[in-house]
């Protein structure tokens, strides 16, 4: 294993009970591939285009008492866990933001919504699926009410509400994303511009 005191603290996405969990294409740095702004720290443009879709919509259908935050937004589970989330949407009353609040929240959102996988998951998991069934959990344990997972690559969205259920449908189907609020995934990717090639139709 790697010293991961040699490893930059930038290329750490989360922390998983004490664990660093690193981005995508970190042991090309560790290797000598590439150089340290080679690294994609950012999101892709596809996912980065389907988190703004989603929030473009958020802020035309949700109400002025619900907060939409995005940016990799740190999330303070408890000691040695601290996970990010692309979009965290919260209730009125749940979260008071001030000059203070230069940390990671401590407060579990209402709900969380991840679009892809960003670690190089199989240092700590043996699975892409390992780590999101266990991030998954560990949020709705924390106190978050929902928890979404957009999966570009198989057009999958996973919509969990507990530890008990759990349902993948597809990308072209309507769920609601909080209360009755509604999200079609595919329906906002075409109209905010998406170009459907004919070969992946």
């Amino acid at each position: 294993m790697e010293d991961t005191k040699l490893i930059p603290k930038i290329l750490i996405y989360e922390e998983f009970d004490g664990i660093p969990l690193y981005r995508k294409g970190y042991k090309d740095f560790v290797l000598g591939l590439k150089k340290i702004e080679e690294i994609n720290i950012g999101t892709s443009a596809l996912q980065s285009f389907i988190i703004a879709a989603i929030l473009k919509h958020l802020f035309k259908i949700l109400p002025d008492t619900y907060s939409a935050l995005s940016s990799e937004l740190g999330l303070h589970l408890s000691k040695n866990a601290n996970f990010s989330a692309d979009i965290a949407i919260y209730k009125e009353g749940r979260l008071n933001i001030g000059f203070h609040s230069v940390n990671y929240v401590d407060t579990p959102p209402n709900v969380v919504i991840e679009v892809d996988i960003k670690i190089e998951e199989y240092d700590y998991f043996k699975s892409e699926e390992e780590y999101f069934h266990r991030k998954t959990e560990q949020l709705l344990q924390w106190g978050v009410e929902r928890v979404v997972w957009v999966f570009s690559s198989s057009r999958r969205i996973l919509v969990a509400d507990n530890l008990q259920k759990w349902e993948f449908i597809r990308w072209d189907l309507p769920f609601i994303v909080i209360d009755d609020y509604e999200i079609n995934l595919w329906e906002l990717m075409l109209k905010n511009g998406f170009q459907v090639e004919l070969k992946s139709l």
